[in-house]
C-alpha cells in the first residue's frame, strides 16, 4: 500500500456498468487516483473461484490466489450506491463469507495480483492442453497474444473482472460455452450491516455481476 500504510477500510460505489469501484480509502490520499481502482464484488469472487476450481488438478497454487487480493467485508451502507468496507484478515471461503476482493498491486504494477495473472495464464494453458485435443500444443505466448489488448483496455478504465475472465475463459476457438444454460438461483445475498440495515445496493448485484 502507499507509504506502507495498512489497508483498513475503503468506500466503494456501484457504477452504471453494475461493477464496483473504489472511491476512497484510508491508505491513499485523494490525489493518488484511487477512484480508478476496480474491486470484485462477492458474486464475481465466487464466479472466479468456480472457474479456478477445475484448474486445481493442474497445478493451481492456492497461496498465489490468496496473495493476489486484499479482502474486505461489508461494514455499512452509506446510501446512494456507496458502501463502506473494512479489511478482512481471514482467507477466502465463498461458502461462509461474502467478501469483496481488491487486487494487490504495488506502485510499480508488480505485487501479488501480477503474480496471480501470470500463474493462472500458465495453468489455463496447461489445463487446456490436458483436456482438449489440439493438433499442436497450445502455448502461453498464444494466450498472451490473444489477450494482449487487455492492458491497453485496462488503462482506459476496464474493470479488473474482465481482465481475469479473459484468462480463465480463454480458448483458442473462442469463449467457452455455458453448457447448462441455467442461471444460478442462489445468487441473491444479503449482509447484515453494523447498523442493522441491509444494503439495497448490494441486492442489485445478484444477477448483474454473476455473468
Amino acid at each position: 500500500m502507499a507509504d506502507g500504510k495498512k489497508a483498513e477500510w475503503c468506500i466503494v460505489r456501484l457504477d452504471s456498468d453494475m461493477n464496483w469501484w473504489v472511491v476512497e480509502t484510508n491508505w491513499l490520499p485523494p490525489a493518488s487516483g484511487e477512484e480508478g481502482l476496480s474491486i470484485l464484488d462477492p458474486n464475481q469472487v465466487e464466479h472466479m473461484f468456480d472457474l479456478l476450481e477445475p484448474m486445481r488438478g493442474y497445478g493451481l497454487q492456492a497461496d498465489i490466489v490468496e496473495r493476489a487480493f486484499l479482502r474486505f467485508a461489508v461494514d455499512k451502507d452509506l446510501g446512494d450506491g456507496n458502501i463502506r468496507l473494512v479489511a478482512f484478515d481471514g482467507g477466502f471461503d465463498v461458502d461462509e463469507e461474502k467478501l469483496f476482493a481488491l487486487p494487490a498491486i504495488s506502485n510499480d504494477a508488480s505485487g501479488g495480483y501480477a503474480e496471480f495473472l501470470e500463474h493462472i495464464g500458465v495453468i489455463r494453458v496447461k489445463t487446456l492442453n490436458a483436456t482438449e485435443r489440439f493438433a499442436q500444443k497450445l502455448t502461453l505466448d498464444e494466450l498472451e497474444d490473444a489477450i494482449s489488448g487487455m492492458n491497453d483496455t485496462a488503462a482506459e478504465g476496464a474493470h479488473v473482472f474482465q481482465e481475469i475472465l479473459a484468462i480463465l475463459e480463454y480458448h483458442p476457438l473462442g469463449p467457452v460455452a455455458n453448457d447448462d444454460g441455467d442461471e444460478d438461483e442462489d445468487d441473491d445475498w444479503e449482509v447484515d450491516l453494523s447498523d442493522g440495515s441491509t444494503a439495497a445496493a448490494i441486492e442489485e448485484v445478484s444477477d448483474s455481476t454473476a455473468r
